[in-house]
């Protein structure tokens, strides 16, 4: 959806700049008129209003590289009417109240509307019928939309007990916030919206209890704007000749006040979590040999610092302006919105070629493991156990460190003490050292940290057991190519990667552990040496006869 929007953002914006610099009289000789939305579409109930204005945006000349045969043709297949020819479209909607909604959309155009015309799959859940003494067509479901003409070009669409409301000629007058916002709003707007949060108030504190329970402690205060907002305006305009803007109104200065407030602490909140989530990696490019990357992250910081310090509102009394575009700033904002396009059209390619790499690194990394592993037992005849144990039977070190010589890490594996414990005052100083192919590119984690990703499963009947003596080849007895050796963990579980600490499949969770650093898959090497994406939704039993050496399982 969001790159949707940007598109068509960059798609609107050459007409629109051209038209924000067209001189006041050439680009609108438009006439207000008073108050966005018809009142005799509002109810005492009204919560949300909005009213959209196709026949304006579709005819403007400064605005028909938008695809307009496009809307015309689905307006007249679906409901019959030509969008060029669309006055206003005005949708309200009541707050829920038990099973059947309350809402109602009226299209205004200036040509007579045939119901006739209306399409099949729009009308299936319906038959012919009045409503308050209007030909209908009506719906047999309460929460399916019913349909008629008024005054010969408008079609009014909505649930049943909506349209009765609005075809009452003797209904009480609106009167309150909502009505008052709209009266005051001229009615030159290509989008107007607005709503009343007043009236979703016991609602909105319902779904903020459920939520309490999901948001982290440093983010609480944040759940109390929603309670502190008393309406909202939203307006959009194509031709930029006119502002478009979104407003947010409180009860008094006061709760303006708390909004303004809550919002700019959040938005330090945000910084500071982007900057801990992204500072590994940044860190990573920061220290490239290649020139490309530290320039990437030059520009991350640059714009993720410009991007939240450009979150500002604008306070006056009871209102806050979350944002405001004019004729001086649309060069600038549609700038802005190209390159956003160029940044969502781009940046899902550059994540998935930066995974695909990572993926592919990882695979190299657990093929040197398992070449390692296969040397170790060409050498020894059997492969290592899961850790180098003491004289007394004590696991010390892992097999990660009994392998250092297979990985061209004979030096490294010298400085170690075999006979003391991983945690030992010396060995302690060897864990920095870990060598780069014990860690998944797309680790959060440090090599420094000395974490390794790669894991052996250990436990009885798999290829690695807790016992002295490693496994020999003649007993993985359902073949090496259907038994797993190493598999790649999530950054939760990996551990220190000389400690003889391992993974073992949990009973209840045999999947636990594993699967988060690339979408959707996780890595696994066979004993034979090949390596495969296995899927985080694998089956648990066909994952459990992939770990088992000897249980004569197929799958």
């Amino acid at each position: 959806m969001l790159r949707l929007v940007l598109a068509w953002s960059v798609l609107i914006y050459p007409y629109s700049a051209v038209r924000a610099q067209a001189p006041p009289d050439e680009a609108n000789d438009r006439q207000p008129q008073a108050g966005a939305i018809d009142p005799a579409y509002l109810t005492p109930q009204t919560m949300a209003a909005a009213s959209l204005r196709p026949q304006q945006v579709l005819t403007d000349p400064n605005l028909q590289m938008l695809p307009i045969e496009v809307a015309q043709a689905a307006g007249l297949k679906y409901l019959g009417i030509d969008p060029t020819h669309a006055s206003r479209v005005t949708v309200v909607v009541e707050p829920p109240a038990g099973p059947t909604p309350f809402y109602a959309i009226a299209f205004e155009t200036d040509q007579p509307v045939d119901l006739g015309a209306l399409a099949a799959e729009l009308t299936e859940h319906t038959e012919p019928g009045q409503i308050d003494g209007h030909d209908a067509i009506v719906s047999r479901a309460p929460a399916l939309p019913c349909f008629l003409v008024q005054g010969g070009n408008t079609l009014l669409v909505g649930s049943a007990p909506m349209l009765k409301k609005l075809l009452k000629a003797d209904r009480p007058k609106p009167t309150g916030v909502l009505p008052d916002q709209i009266l005051a709003h001229p009615a030159t707007d290509d989008l107007y919206l607005t709503a009343n949060l007043e009236m979703l108030r016991p609602f909105i504190q319902m779904g903020l209890a459920a939520a309490q329970r999901e948001t982290p402690e440093e983010f609480q205060d944040l759940l109390r704007i929603p309670t502190l907002i008393q309406s909202a305006e939203l307006t959009l305009n194509l031709n930029l000749q006119r502002p478009s803007s979104l407003l947010v109104h409180a009860a008094n200065a006061s709760d303006a006040e708390q909004i303004e407030s809550l919002t700019l602490d959040g938005v330090a909140l945000l910084r500071e979590q982007i900057r801990r989530k992204s500072e590994v990696e940044l860190s990573r490019l920061r220290q490239s040999d290649d020139p490309v990357e530290r320039a990437m992250a030059a520009y991350s910081d640059r714009m993720s610092q410009g991007t939240l310090d450009g979150i500002k509102l604008d306070r006056d009394g009871n209102t806050l302006t979350v944002f405001e575009a004019t004729p001086s700033n649309a060069q600038q904002l549609g700038s802005v919105a190209v390159i956003g396009v160029l940044v969502a059209l781009l940046l899902p390619a550059v994540q998935a070629a930066r995974e695909a790499a990572r993926r592919t690194q990882s695979t190299n990394n657990l093929k040197q493991l398992m070449l390692a592993l296969l040397n170790y037992e060409s050498a020894n005849g059997r492969l290592p156990a899961h850790a180098i144990y003491s004289a007394d039977g004590e696991p010390l070190l892992s097999w990660r460190v009994a392998i250092l010589p297979y990985i061209e890490e004979q030096a490294l594996y010298n400085e170690f003490h075999l006979d003391e414990p991983w945690d030992s005052e010396h060995n302690l100083t060897l864990i920095e050292k870990m060598p780069e192919v014990y860690i998944d590119p797309s680790s959060g984690l440090a090599v420094k940290d000395g974490k390794t990703s790669y894991l052996a499963p250990v436990g009885e009947g798999l290829l690695f057991e807790e016992k002295e003596g490693g496994t020999t080849l003649r007993e993985i007895t359902d073949g090496t190519s259907k038994t797993i050796a190493i598999v790649q963990v999530s950054d939760d579980t990996a551990a220190t990667w000389t400690k003889p600490e391992d993974w073992s499949p949990a009973a209840d969770n045999p999947l636990q552990g594993v699967g988060d650093l690339h979408p959707s898959v996780f890595l696994a090497a066979f004993v034979d040496g090949h390596i495969e994406n296995i899927s985080t939704n694998i089956n648990a039993q066909t994952w459990g006869f992939m770990l088992t050496r000897g249980g004569g399982e197929a799958w």
